[in-house]
């Protein structure tokens, strides 16, 4: 079984897996083809909300404003 069926994802879902830094160059690759808005959840919702909010959510911005000054 997928990951998007064992989480209840219904139609089209795309999973990104793998590292907080590994996510959040993939949300920036999405970025970068113009997709600005994410729904962003995971298998346990209140912890996975807390790691987003302590993790990938400041890693994405941090790799964001690199990535923008690089340019």
């Amino acid at each position: 079984m997928d990951r998007d069926a064992v989480a209840g994802a219904q139609g089209n879902s795309t999973s990104l897996v793998g590292t907080a830094e590994q996510v959040a160059q993939a949300l920036l690759d999405y970025y970068d083809l113009g997709i600005t808005t994410f729904l962003i959840r995971g298998f346990d919702p209140l912890n996975d909300a807390i790691d987003y909010g302590k993790r990938l959510i400041p890693l994405t911005r941090s790799c964001g404003r690199t990535r923008a000054a690089s340019i």
